[in-house]
């Protein structure tokens, strides 16, 4: 049996089992994106930019080629947040599998190019839909001081009728506009408005040569009816360049799929539609993949010393229910409790999937890295949710969890498991009943990706068959200083495989092996006699510092000065007659799986502001193999964490072959060091650090 084959007959057996639990556990993703050579802020701190929207029309258009031919494509707007001028836009690709929604694709503009109409066009078109919709009246002229023009019509739908309203404007007195670039949807004087008249409207204009329709905010019947009425108008006056934009509908069918390619920090983020199985979960994340790849976009970064990460966007997982009245953690509190307590138990599912700086200060720490009280308060209110016996108020969830589940500024949606949109009234998208899990960055193949989500599905369906109750655990100080090394994850791993094999779910961790490759790459190897000396990657908390102000915002920047690795003997009876040396410190090792391990952290580069100015950058370290009977150096090698001979890079790597070119140049052979004394010194030991080393309290 081939693997794909086991990995489909896994699929299925978490599906019978939910099926047997009568659970419809609905599962989606926000997967992201960047171009193969990103530049700009827009590509790095920024959400908006000037090329990122046409990367998101390009990639609208393929999923209309490929996957989802007569979807209607939308430019809604999202989240407004302070600083930034205008809210972040979402292309939305709206699929009503079976019925076309929008038949005629070529009529709308998703190149990045100007449009062929003129203001009189959009007159024209505005005129003839008010008309269709039996509102001639009700149509007005609008304006800006810098002469941009449109037309607007209040408009509503109820009960299966459309309805508007007369605002106090004319055709001899135009509705003034506030002054901008967006649409003019946005720009309305809603304010001024009498209090008990229609707020919401249907604009159309002229921008840059294309028809821009901006849709009120309607349910799922009145907006499947105007777009039918638009598309029947736009086929009879030949109008072509049109671009759709507003608001999306409310309260769709659940066979309607929505692609929502949305501006984030950084990267393009695509919010997948929810999906009742993984194999539907994977046919959509596949779908996007494809027309991301065919619009130039990619799901790996090149670093200027040739690492290799993610976007850095992330690459989201959530999980909830059709409904809140079927939602399997609503139905069953404890279930939740259960999560919490088994991924709080193995950190393999924390750190083996997201991105390479981890712990408190990043985007989706667990729940034990926070203040000292988070995990007894986290094991109190998990014993609150097991205790829930028969109606409740779904309310209680959110308040279980809302205070404890916080990255470290406070931020409830900064969590490794976040709860902020399952239920909580307060926020507009708060009750979704969605538990979203932060913890996962893209990888280079998205069926990488795929098989993680798999993973994280064939983990709840086998909570939901056993529940997890043991005790929360007491990392302490193992908690950084064992499992930021990979060997420590994989022994993990194994362990959560083992514990999947005994509830029937055979899910083979060797699947997983190619992930652990990329996300810990080895950095070089160091020949000792017929073994070696393998060096990896292993992950790093960059601390937080103090609150700086900048003009009117205050930031916490982090400590990125640090770099941690991962070192490994390939037979541990190489200790029966040697040892290590790294920077002259003698390195001790500790057995896991049968293998012999230890972590080294070192400062690798300058950072402001930084902890312990007085430390010097470390790099490149030098690996020394000793002979302990005559303290001899057997073998060595440089590790340069930067360009070991110059101090910039020319320009970023083009590819994944340069790339790696530039980090197999940073390990250098160091044969001019065999012979030479080899006993070294013994390095500051402390509570904290019994695996890993840390070089900085080596000062010289």
């Amino acid at each position: 049996m081939t693997a794909q084959t086991s990995i489909l007959d896994l699929a299925q057996r978490v599906e019978d089992e939910l099926s047997s639990r009568k659970v419809v556990l609905t599962m989606g993703g926000e997967p992201t994106y960047i171009p193969h050579q990103p530049r700009g802020a827009e590509w790095n701190l920024e959400a908006m930019g000037p090329e990122k929207l046409d990367y998101a029309h390009a990639m609208a258009a393929n999923l209309l080629s490929a996957e989802c031919p007569g979807a209607a494509v939308l430019q809604v707007f999202g989240k407004w947040y302070p600083g930034e001028p205008l809210p972040r836009w979402n292309v939305v690709v709206i699929d009503n599998p079976g019925e076309a929604l929008w038949p005629n694709r070529e009529t709308l503009l998703l190149e990045d190019r100007e449009g062929v109409n003129k203001t009189r066009d959009a007159t024209r078109f505005a005129k003839k839909l008010a008309s269709h919709l039996q509102l001639p009246d009700c149509l007005l002229p609008a304006k800006d001081s810098a002469s941009s023009k449109g037309w607007v019509l209040p408009l509503d739908y109820e009960d299966g009728d459309w309805k508007s309203d007369h605002w106090p404007w004319s055709s001899q007195k135009p509705i003034p506009l506030s002054a901008g670039d967006s649409p003019i949807g946005l720009r309305l004087p809603l304010g001024d408005l009498p209090e008990d008249a229609l707020r919401r409207a249907l604009t159309v204009e002229c921008t840059d040569g294309a028809i821009r329709i901006f849709l009120p905010p309607l349910p799922w019947a009145g907006f499947r009816e105007l777009i039918a009425i638009l598309s029947d108008i736009l086929a009879e006056t030949k109008l072509r360049d049109i671009v759709l934009c507003g608001y999306g509908p409310s309260g769709a069918p659940e066979d309607v799929r929505t692609f929502g390619l949305a501006a984030d920090p950084g990267v393009l983020e695509v919010n997948l539609p929810a999906c009742p199985t993984w194999s539907s979960y994977r046919h959509n994340l596949m779908a996007c993949d494809q027309a991301a790849r065919e619009a130039g976009l990619t799901t790996t970064r090149l670093q200027l010393n040739g690492t290799v990460t993610g976007t850095g966007g992330g690459s989201h997982l959530a999980f909830g229910g059709v409904d809140l009245e079927s939602n399997p953690f609503l139905e069953k509190p404890s279930r939740i409790a259960s999560m919490l307590r088994y991924w709080q138990h193995h950190p393999v599912l924390s750190y083996a999937f997201t991105g390479q700086f981890v712990g408190p200060g990043c985007q989706a720490p667990r729940f034990d890295e926070g203040p000292m009280h988070s995990l007894y308060e986290t094991e109190v209110a998990c014993e609150g949710m097991e205790s829930i016996r028969g109606e409740f108020d779904p309310y209680w969830i959110d308040q279980f969890l809302h205070n404890l589940l916080t990255d470290a500024s406070g931020n409830a949606h900064r969590a490794e498991l976040c709860f902020d949109k399952f239920h909580n009234p307060t926020a507009p998208n708060g009750c979704l009943g969605i538990v979203e899990l932060r913890a996962f960055e893209t990888f280079p193949d998205t069926e990488m990706s795929a098989l993680v989500a798999l993973f994280i599905r064939t983990l709840i369906a086998r909570l939901m068959k056993k529940p997890f109750r043991r005790k929360l655990k007491r990392y302490d100080r193992e908690l950084h200083d064992r499992y930021f090394l990979p060997s420590f994850l994989w022994d993990d791993l194994l362990e959560v495989c083992a514990d999947l094999d005994k509830l029937g779910f055979a899910f083979d961790p060797a699947w997983l092996k190619p992930i652990f490759d990329f996300r810990f790459p080895v950095r070089g190897e160091l020949a000792i006699g017929e073994g070696s000396l393998q060096v990896r990657q292993a992950l790093e908390s960059f601390p937080l510092m103090a609150e700086e102000s900048q003009g009117l915002a205050t930031v916490r920047k982090v400590d990125n000065s640090t770099d941690r690795l991962e070192l490994k003997l390939s037979d541990p009876n190489l200790l029966k007659n040697g040892h290590l040396l790294v920077n002259g410190q003698r390195i001790d090792f500790t057995e896991v799986g049968g293998e012999s391990v230890c972590g080294v952290r070192y400062k690798c580069a300058s950072a402001h502001p930084a902890l312990h100015p007085n430390v010097p950058i470390q790099s490149p370290l030098l690996f020394e193999w000793a002979d302990s009977a005559s303290n001899t150096v057997l073998a060595a090698a440089r590790y340069h964490h930067w360009h070991p001979k110059k101090p910039v890079y020319d320009g970023f790597p083009d590819s994944m072959k340069k790339a790696s070119a530039r980090c197999k140049a940073r390990w250098i052979p160091a044969p001019e060091r065999v012979g030479e004394p080899g006993e070294g010194t013994r390095p500051l030991r402390s509570p904290e650090y019994q695996v890993t080393t840390d070089l900085r309290r080596q000062l010289i």
